[in-house]
């Protein structure tokens, strides 16, 4: 039970979680009580303390100072009950009863995900005993390193939160997260270039030069120098820009500075949810499988970028769409609604532009209930048809949209996908008994087979030979699905990664290439090839691809994050990869492992160290100890599923989980 909450970041201030602030009488009490909690239940002894706080006085009166001000601590703590310990030689804090606003910042920055890192940096409020002062030189000694090391984990951590919500397309946070990194680190050209490469996605030139005007001067005034090289550059870019105000495409790979990217981009659409206007409500599903049809057949077009189904239907709850939308770099937006009149249907669709607010086209479509599934289909191949004309005014390759047989057996579909985009184990079931009753319903539906190989090759198996016969079982499922509709791109890259798990090297580079031949801009295609071409050998084409899924995609799921960190470690770009993988350390058991590692060659121990011990104990749950030796220990477990076409890869692996302690 917690008795006492001590901060230390930006100033020294007790609290007792029921009575509130507690004040703290003198210097020397407060220097003792946060070397105590730097951090609790360290032992320390009290000839050091005396030599931290009193270096100066002779033993007999450095002693008699600190029985003084440990009597004092003590009252104010709670007396002989309360959670400052001690006996002759040694002085504590008892952890258990204690919470120190230091040691939360420091597992959250470390855990690295978006709730974790906006809670630490919520935390750093300041430099460590900002407000403490008449400190002997001997305490000086611990506090300015100490201080040093927490304002650096505090720099990382805010960059990481900035970087985040570049990624999510959250432009005023991110902009709120920078601000408040410069007032850490006001020098900071990277954070001072960034701001000035997402002031320009926002058309926000004017801003972009008055930043540099600002930083120059800063600089100039306060140590005499000028910016660097990428500033510079930047701010010649700017001035070139002249009175133009309109948005940059939206990449935040670029606002974070990476020189192998570009601001310029394809036309970004986004296809808000068709609306349900029956007076009845009646049209459960068609609104939503039309705004999936729609988007799904958009991303087949090369020249058009798509934001993704999970951000359009985020989207259509935003109540004002139209800011998120600008700040996302969507040009274009494609929204209507569907009305049911008796048995006749009616379909509304048309296009905005979103910088003038023109519209650019409309269309009506009219059907009959009867004739539900055709009326989709049709309705949908038409607005697909005529957006890319209108968007882009130039030749458009031709899709070919899949037929719907069984209305009943494509929303098993849709509700199986739902469920397999969760991570809890109760959905994988109730996905697979979806895609079941689908396939039973029509047992020509690719997309059923397709959901029922993902279901068998996402749970994976505990032994070598039960893991062979769900791979097996998933790649008979994607064949039959290619074999149905062979211009589905899912059913080939599906393959493509089971054909990898079996070592069929070219037969999967055949599948993954025609994969992304069928539909380059649609985002899980995007994703699940950018891994396996880095599993292959092509890391750097693979994060490229895995960007891409995230740039289309800014409320990505987790798997997203797992794809592109995966492919950064192949890459051998550590720092990158633990970025990434920190937001999805338990989607699957395996990331555990690919954490352990990439913290290992990164030089991170203690954090290797901490995801080697999870991965091995829930390996010891799953699977016992004497099975867990058969299959060759942890390595040998985490060696089932990897499917790196190099030997050298494979070893690169290995060795990073043995350096993190997995052996």
């Amino acid at each position: 039970m917690t008795e006492l909450e001590i901060a230390l970041l930006g100033g020294l201030r007790l609290r007792h979680p029921d009575r509130g602030p507690i004040e703290l009488a003198g210097e020397k009490g407060s220097q003792l009580l946060a070397r105590l909690a730097c951090p609790p239940g360290t032992k320390h002894r009290r000839v050091t303390l005396q030599a931290l706080l009193w270096p100066d006085a002779d033993p007999p009166h450095a002693q008699g100072n600190l029985r003084f001000v440990l009597h004092q601590l003590r009252k104010l703590l709670g007396g002989s009950e309360g959670p400052l310990r001690s006996d002759s030689r040694l002085i504590w804090l008892d952890p258990d009863r204690m919470a120190v606003d230091v040691v939360r910042f420091e597992v959250l920055a470390t855990e690295g995900t978006l709730e974790a890192l906006a809670t630490a940096c919520d935390l750093y409020r300041g430099d460590l005993l900002s407000d403490v002062g008449d400190l002997s030189r001997e305490y000086e000694d611990w506090l300015l390193p100490e201080r040093g090391r927490l304002r650096d984990l505090a720099r990382s951590a805010f960059w990481n939160l900035f970087s985040l919500r570049l990624w999510r397309g959250e432009v005023t946070e991110a902009k709120a997260c920078a601000q408040r990194y410069l007032g850490i680190d006001p020098y900071c050209e990277r954070m001072h270039a960034a701001l000035m490469r997402l002031h320009l996605t926002q058309g926000e030139r004017r801003l972009a030069a008055g930043h540099y005007g600002e930083f120059r001067a800063r600089l100039a005034r306060d140590l005499q120098i000028q910016p660097g090289a990428e500033v510079e550059q930047l701010a010649r870019a700017v001035s070139q820009i002249g009175g133009r105000s309109a948005p940059e495409p939206f990449n935040a790979a670029w606002v974070l500075g990476r020189s192998d990217v570009s601001s310029a981009g394809k036309p970004l659409v986004a296809v808000l949810p068709f609306r349900d206007l029956s007076e009845d409500q009646t049209l459960v599903s068609l609104p939503a499988a039309l705004t999936e049809d729609v988007i799904a057949d958009l991303a087949r077009f090369r020249r058009l970028g798509v934001l993704a189904r999970h951000t359009c239907f985020a989207l259509g709850r935003d109540p004002d769409p139209e800011v998120r939308l600008r700040q996302l770099g969507a040009r274009y937006t494609v929204e209507g609604s569907v009305r049911r009149t008796g048995n006749r249907l009616s379909v509304t669709a048309r296009l905005v532009d979103n910088t003038s607010q023109r519209q650019l086209w409309g269309e009506h479509y009219q059907g009959d209930w009867e004739e539900l599934p055709s009326f989709q289909e049709e309705a949908a191949m038409a607005i697909v048809a005529t957006i890319p004309v209108q968007v882009e005014q130039a030749e458009l390759e031709r899709i070919r949209h899949r037929e719907i047989h069984s209305l009943s057996a494509y929303e098993h579909c849709l509700r199986g996908r739902e469920h397999q985009r969760s991570i809890a184990h109760a959905s994988h079931a109730k996905a697979l008994e979806h895609f079941s009753r689908a396939l039973e319903q029509d047992p020509t539906s690719a997309a059923a087979h397709c959901g029922l190989a993902v279901c068998y090759v996402s749970t994976g198996g505990i032994t070598p030979g039960e893991e062979d016969r769900r791979r097996e079982r998933a790649i008979s499922h994607a064949q039959q699905a290619i074999a149905l509709d062979p211009l589905d791109p899912q059913g080939h890259w599906l393959l493509g990664m089971l054909l990898q798990m079996r070592r069929d090297f070219s037969g999967a580079h055949f599948h993954l290439d025609r994969a992304m031949t069928l539909s380059p801009g649609d985002v899980e295609t995007l994703g699940y090839t950018g891994l396996e071409y880095a599993y292959a050998g092509e890391p750097e084409r693979g994060i490229g691809q895995a960007e891409q899924a995230i740039r289309l995609n800014p409320y990505f799921p987790p798997v997203s994050a797992e794809q592109i960190g995966k492919a950064c470690f192949v890459g051998r770009r550590y720092e990158e990869a633990l970025f990434w993988l920190r937001q999805t350390p338990d989607r699957i058991t395996t990331n555990r492992g690919w954490l352990a590692a990439a913290a290992a060659y990164a030089g991170h121990l203690d954090e290797a160290a901490m995801h080697a011990r999870r991965m091995r104990a829930t390996l010891q749950h799953r699977l016992g100890e004497e099975e867990l030796r058969a299959v060759g220990g942890p390595i040998g477990w985490l060696r089932l599923p990897a499917r790196f076409q190099h030997a050298a890869d494979l070893e690169h692996y290995e060795r990073g989980l043995a350096m993190a302690g997995l052996e």
